[in-house]
């Protein structure tokens, strides 16, 4: 019996390697079926449910009243350790190194009001009067909405630090050059800044 098999074997061995490329065939349904890998079970049959990762950073300021509708850089300080300003006439620049609009502390957010070509973004900014709305879109789609509450003046020069203090309400502040143009210092002499809370 295990000569018969031996040459049976030996057989198949010779017909494969006649018959084409050197091979050797098993049939499959001599294949031993691999057991299916074990899975640990959490009692719950169903599947996971899938994370939702909302995005809280702002992409986008609407103002109704002045006609704004900016897509929003996110910029922190430049050289001289002022607040970046965004690169182009139609954006606002976000101060990244704060809060993000709706979180707790004041959002900083700052436009041009003028550009070589002409009115820029904030070009209307001191038109706004308390009660009028802020919207700040974020990455996920979601808004959040500010209800202005004033308006004030700053020299251009100034450091107000309290813009930057800690607070349980979340605020955001709008920043835009106003007073007259000095051609010598090659900016305008003052800061308008327009604060609005979370509604």
């Amino acid at each position: 019996m295990l000569r018969r098999t031996l040459l049976l074997c030996l057989s198949l061995v010779a017909l494969t390697l006649t018959a084409g490329a050197p091979s050797l065939v098993v049939p499959v349904a001599e294949l031993p079926t691999p057991a299916p890998p074990a899975i640990a079970s959490t009692g719950d049959s169903a599947p996971p449910a899938p994370v939702s990762v909302a995005d809280p950073a702002p992409i986008r300021l609407l103002i109704p009243r002045i006609a704004v509708d900016a897509s929003i850089e996110a910029l922190g300080l430049d050289q001289n350790r002022a607040l970046a300003i965004p690169a182009d006439a139609k954006d606002v620049a976000w101060f990244d190194q704060g809060p993000k609009p709706g979180q707790p502390g004041n959002a900083l957010i700052n436009g041009h009001v003028s550009w070589w070509t002409g009115s820029a973004v904030f070009a209307r900014l001191a038109e706004l009067r308390p009660g009028d709305r802020v919207l700040v879109v974020r990455g996920d789609g979601t808004r959040a909405s500010f209800k202005v509450t004033g308006l004030r003046s700053l020299p251009a020069g100034a450091r107000d630090i309290s813009l930057f203090a800690a607070s349980q309400t979340a605020t955001v502040t709008l920043i835009t050059c106003s007073g007259w143009w000095n051609a010598g210092l090659g900016s305008y002499t003052q800061r308008l800044l327009v604060s609005a809370t979370l509604e």
